[in-house]
């Protein structure tokens, strides 16, 4: 087996594992995370995938970030699922979008990336998405369904077809994440 292929399946093993514990709001899923997002780069840099994988470097730090906003917020107080207002997602939204296409332009510039545009789009979505999910605001499973669903034609494109089985799994999951979070929102609001 090829060096690349056993990164991928150590990443995938370590995705998987994240994905169970962040599920179910276990503080274990960010060492998983810092883990597999290490991984990632080295795979998404070699595939050609530049900003996924500087957007894995972002996952490292978003890991330590997240590890400790859960730990010290637990010290003072159940760290909570909560929602934001659907006008804060519009703004979220829009300057995402603005930051794809700003960040799609260099990379077509400056690289040789195959998909500049869907590449940059992926990566700044997920950087959204990353902080939704640190602060545990359950619509963050709403923008992965959509990351993760793009994410499996990218990855085939690029030949990561275990990250691709992965990305499948994870956009079936997404919608278990989303009803898990759901639920204990819902009884913390009663």
């Amino acid at each position: 087996m090829d060096y690349f292929k056993s990164l991928e399946i150590v990443g995938l093993i370590a995705g998987l594992c994240y994905l169970f514990l962040i599920i179910w709001e276990n503080i274990w899923c960010w060492l998983f995370g810092i883990i597999g997002s290490l991984v990632t780069v080295f795979l998404y840099f070699h595939a050609k995938l530049y900003l996924e994988s500087i957007l894995n470097i972002y996952y490292v730090l978003a890991g330590v970030y997240g590890w400790y906003y859960w730990k010290e917020k637990s010290k003072k107080e159940a760290l909570s699922v909560s929602e934001w207002e659907n006008n804060k997602h519009v703004v979220l939204i829009a300057i995402s979008i603005v930051l794809s296409i700003g960040t799609g332009f260099l990379m077509k510039k400056y690289t040789d990336s195959p998909h500049p545009f869907i590449d940059a789009t992926m990566a700044i979505f997920s950087l959204s998405a990353t902080v939704l999910e640190a602060r545990k605001i359950l619509s963050a499973w709403i923008y992965w369904f959509f990351i993760n669903g793009v994410s499996i034609w990218l990855q085939v494109d690029r030949g990561l077809n275990l990250y691709s089985i992965l990305s499948i799994f994870y956009t079936i999951m997404s919608i278990m994440g989303y009803l898990q979070w759901k639920k204990s929102y819902n009884l913390q609001s009663n």
